[in-house]
């Protein structure tokens, strides 16, 4: 049900609205009662788990006679019940096959998996269950006779679509022109203002593409921010096409507006010294939202110009001594237990404000798993939001907390270990990018990439990295980990090839997921290859690699120079492997000038 609004186009989009009805059916003594009930799925559900949703989950699933979780007894229609046991997930699995083309097609699945994860809420959030009961006076809803007649009464269920009010999308105040200055983060883009109708309407992304007479190396990523300056989802590179989509997805509600800001964040100085002089934009050139949306697009903001030579200040890290810098266990019940730490030290250069810190939780537990999850402070706890995924906690520290030259603070989250089915699960709160923590200069005032010096080995506990996550918190063992594999498939055989002509199958490989989809941001691929090769003008091109589905999900990319053995193509798409198993495929188009055989 997701749309999208494309340059200068306005397409109108199903929404999400309450329905209550009540109507006089046509004929004598014929009454009908409607009771209309949507949803609104906030987290991941899963087998094990318990809690009010999953009893709304077993209602939405008994809607309709080919998902329902049981026919008599616990979890049949009226006796659902609050526990996600091997029934419901059967029953997921059969209600995600049913509406395959809305929840598995989108994230390159073919089959259910039983995993209510976010395509499979943004479904049913997208949904109304009507049940309707005639017969007559006294046919309450779901009643087999009528209490005052006696006569049958009749109960039928429909699931439809809802239907929403408006949304428009509107150029808000730009940011001024200014300078992109080498390592700085967040720097204010574009703006762009979503006034919602009668009804509330929900954004899943916001496609943003990168113009103006620049290069796509001068972004380290992009970001949404709020009308709070709180990043919603993660930083994101821009693909071979220049574009990226960023954003969780986020409410407008009825009647009310909220403007949202385009950011990015800037290569280091040393990066954009070659680049200095050159003038770039980020552009918005649709966005993907369930209401009936009006506008005008693209929206273009600020035109900045990338500058090495200013210093600004900076904001070093370290692991703090409140992290337990060690793989720990922890019993279900645990209270106030200190899951990560980091410690965040200013420069010389200016004093430095923390505004927000983002941790990532990346181990097998859910939010559920956790309770009353606070970052501290200096003693002062800060309240954390978690995502809708339930994966990404915020703290927002007010006005910001500053740090004077040469000083340090320390961050640290804290929370306790509940929920009766955790146990055989991890926890693990990483900063999945530097520019996860939002630190902004005093006397300049640009947003700050924090950097480290602490780069760690793998396995002796909480560690920074030279890559993502930028820290990598210790293991709190409540659970077994997620298992990823990744080898090459036997269903993509080696085989002829012919030259000069595209779409020719150069390898594959097999994934199985299991926990949580996998955001993957760089994907090299080596290519080995014979004598034949050697001395070929012309390069391997086109290169695509396509998803279980036939899709495209990265490229296409061309090999940089002449290829004659070990050469290496990288693509930067941002690629999510979903859960189970799937099958990736390589194609490109071999130069005509390759030796036969």
């Amino acid at each position: 049900m997701s749309n999208i609004l494309r340059n200068k186009l306005a397409i109108a989009v199903l929404g999400v609205v309450g329905i209550a009805l009540v109507a006089v059916l046509v004929g004598v003594t014929t009454v009908s009662i409607a009771n209309a009930d949507t949803y609104n799925f906030t987290r991941t559900l899963k087998l094990g788990m318990s809690g009010a949703d999953v009893m709304q989950l077993q209602k939405l699933l008994n809607s309709s006679s080919d998902t329902q979780v049981s026919s008599t007894g616990a979890g049949s229609p009226g006796n659902e019940t609050s526990y996600f046991g091997a029934k419901t997930k059967a029953s997921v699995i059969k209600w995600q096959n049913k509406n395959a083309s809305a929840i598995l097609t989108p994230v390159g699945l073919t089959y259910g998996t039983g995993f209510f994860g976010s395509s499979s809420r943004a479904f049913a959030n997208g949904v109304v269950v009507t049940t309707t009961t005639t017969g007559g006076a006294g046919c309450a809803p779901g009643a087999a006779f009528s209490a005052t007649t006696g006569q049958p009464c009749t109960t039928t269920t429909t699931t439809v679509p809802t239907t929403s009010g408006a949304l428009s999308v509107a150029a808000a105040t730009q940011p001024s022109n200014g300078l992109a200055v080498g390592g700085s983060a967040r720097v204010p883009f574009t703006r762009v203002t979503f006034t919602a109708g009668s009804s509330d309407v929900t954004v899943s992304g916001v496609t943003v593409e990168r113009v103006g007479p620049a290069v796509d190396a001068v972004f380290a990523g992009v970001v949404l921010l709020d009308e709070n300056g709180v990043q919603l989802g993660i930083a994101k590179t821009l693909n071979s096409k220049h574009q990226v989509t960023v954003g969780d997805p986020f409410t407008v509600r009825a009647g009310t507006s909220r403007t949202m800001t385009i950011a990015g964040n800037m290569a280091t100085a040393a990066t954009l010294l070659s680049y200095a002089g050159q003038v770039v934009a980020l552009q918005v050139d649709a966005v993907n939202t369930n209401g009936t949306v009006s506008g005008s697009l693209p929206i273009v903001g600020a035109m900045n110009t990338i500058n090495s030579t200013l210093t600004i200040g900076t904001a070093q890290m370290a692991v703090s001594s409140y992290d337990p810098n060690g793989n720990q266990t922890q019993n279900i019940g645990t209270t106030n237990y200190r899951m990560a730490g980091v410690r965040i030290t200013a420069g010389s250069a200016e004093q430095v404000r923390v505004r927000t810190l983002r941790w990532n939780q990346t181990g097998s537990a859910g939010s559920n798993d956790l309770a009353n999850v606070m970052t501290y402070v200096d003693g002062t706890a800060y309240p954390t939001t978690v995502s809708s995924d339930g994966k990404y906690y915020t703290a927002v520290f007010g006005s910001g907390l500053v740090i004077d030259k040469g000083l340090s603070k320390d961050f640290y989250v804290q929370a306790d270990v509940v929920g009766a089915s955790s146990a055989g699960r991890t926890v693990q709160f990483d900063i999945y990018k530097a520019t996860d923590v939002a630190v902004s200069g005093e006397t300049y005032g640009y947003g700050i990439t924090a950097t480290q010096s602490q780069n760690g080995t793998a396995g002796a506990g909480s560690q920074f990295t030279a890559g993502t996550p930028f820290f990598s918190g210790s293991v709190i063992n409540i659970s077994a980990g997620s298992a990823t594999s990744i080898q090459k498939s036997v269903s993509v055989p080696a085989q002829n090839i012919a030259v000069n002509v595209p779409n020719q199958v150069l390898g594959g490989f097999d994934v199985d997921i299991k926990g949580e989809p996998i955001s993957v941001q760089s994907i090299p691929f080596t290519f080995a290859t014979s004598t034949g090769f050697t001395g070929a003008s012309g390069v391997i091109t086109n290169i695509s690699l396509y998803g279980p589905n036939g899709n495209i999900v990265a490229g296409p990319a061309d090999e940089a120079v002449t290829c004659t053995n070990g050469c290496t193509v990288t693509f930067t798409d941002t690629v999510t492997f979903p859960i189970g198993k799937g099958t990736y495929t390589l194609k490109g188009k071999i130069p005509s000038s390759v030796a036969n055989g």
